[in-house]
């Protein structure tokens, strides 16, 4: 069984090809946190730890490839947005939310599961649309960014 196959078979991952996705992830996670702080924006509304761990952890799946990262969050993000002003706040349209940023993911291949908590972000908290821009779109980016130079430099040291 080959490390190439650790999408699917993580456990015949080397001991310190482990430990360099763990610190990739844990590095990735604090400076999603000091960003967030110096632009004022509360954790809560900043949906990427999963993604991060998804991403960094996993990155020859598909859900970690910058196509589903990117695209995922935008259209669960959107998702959210059409459930929110159509519908307005509320427990049944979170739901509703989430079904459809799944439902928008399946169709254009671009499922990230952890991207559907945007979805449920904009009906649960009613953010306003600039959070599209800031941090859904900018942190997705960076993320898939960030992910597959992580993984070049894995590959480089590890393969």
């Amino acid at each position: 069984m080959s490390e190439k196959d650790s999408g699917a078979r993580n456990w015949a991952l080397s001991a310190p090809r482990m430990a360099y996705r763990a610190l990739a992830t844990g590095i990735a996670v604090i400076v999603m946190e000091i960003l967030a702080a110096l632009v004022a924006l509360p954790l809560p509304l900043v949906p990427f730890v999963t993604s991060i761990v998804l991403t960094v952890s996993a990155p020859d799946t598909q859900a970690a490839r910058p196509y589903p990262v990117i695209a995922g969050h935008m259209l669960s993000t959107l998702a959210g947005f059409i459930v929110l002003w159509s519908l307005g706040p509320g427990e049944l349209e979170n739901g509703l939310a989430v079904a459809l940023a799944v439902l928008a993911m399946l169709l254009l291949k671009a499922l990230h599961p952890p991207a559907a908590l945007d979805a449920f972000v904009v009906t649960s908290h009613g953010v306003g649309s600039e959070w599209a821009i800031m941090p859904i779109l900018i942190g997705a980016v960076m993320l898939a960014v960030y992910g597959r130079a992580t993984y070049w430099i894995e590959r480089r040291l590890f393969d």
